[in-house]
């Protein structure tokens, strides 16, 4: 059974190949980043979900520890962990510094030191949310780009073809804008879903750094207070906690 659109590519010239296999190159790069994206996202949605829950019931912020991996294993999870080393961090080093006059200020430069480590820990975590949107990116606006270019190509040798046998009949021009065509339509095929699907990664993840956002506002209020709880119980009879 002959396929007009395997007819077409298999009588395309050189170039055309040429751009349809760098074409299937980025079809395959671009659906392998569809598919991760898609189960990744989905994971660090459901897994976001289910600690903020949990969460909810907790008093202490070292009880965060004692979650279920998978909990852990989410971005809101990897926050509260880190937010948790930070906490025991803190009470290390309240420990180790004797005879501090100002509590006052050391508490308040350990609770910058604090945010600017979650904020890192942020930073990481969006960047992993964001792998591979930048290959959805360049796909979807080079791929456009390869087809016109082997459209372009394609009516190039047309005209060729019609001063080379003097006509310009149906048989002369027909190869060239058969490729011109194959082309065409491969080049929008590989490019719209990575459009559609930039698109919708990027809302989704938006969602999740929102999800995100809000929940390191709310733990770091955590750790201060338990911060300033444990310190006040340790200090209370010798030296006040400004």
């Amino acid at each position: 059974m002959n396929i007009p659109i395997v007819e077409m590519i298999l009588r395309s010239g050189w170039v055309a190949r040429v751009i349809l296999i760098i074409l299937g190159v980025f079809s395959v790069i671009t659906w392998a980043v569809i598919f991760n994206r898609f189960f990744y996202l989905g994971r660090a949605s459901r897994g976001n979900k289910l600690f903020l829950k949990k969460y909810s019931g907790i008093k202490a912020l070292v009880e965060i520890e004692k979650m279920d991996r998978t909990l852990l294993g989410s971005p809101i999870g990897r926050l509260g962990t880190k937010g948790v080393g930070e906490f025991k961090r803190i009470l290390d080093d309240s420990a180790s510094h004797i005879g501090i006059r100002d509590w006052s200020f050391f508490i308040q430069n350990q609770f910058a030191i604090a945010l600017e480590r979650i904020d890192t820990a942020f930073s990481e975590m969006s960047r992993r949310l964001d792998s591979g949107l930048i290959l959805l990116a360049i796909s979807s606006s080079v791929c456009p780009f390869l087809g016109l270019l082997g459209t372009v190509w394609g009516i190039m040798d047309s005209f060729y073809e019609i001063g080379n046998q003097g006509s310009a009949s149906l048989p002369v021009v027909a190869p060239g804008i058969a490729e011109a065509l194959v082309v065409t339509l491969v080049g929008l095929a590989v490019a719209i879903p990575a459009v559609l699907f930039y698109n919708y990664f990027v809302h989704r993840v938006d969602r999740v750094e929102n999800e995100m956002d809000e929940f390191k506002s709310l733990m770091f209020s955590h750790l201060k207070r338990d911060i300033l709880g444990v310190l006040y119980r340790d200090k209370q009879g010798t030296t006040p906690i400004g």
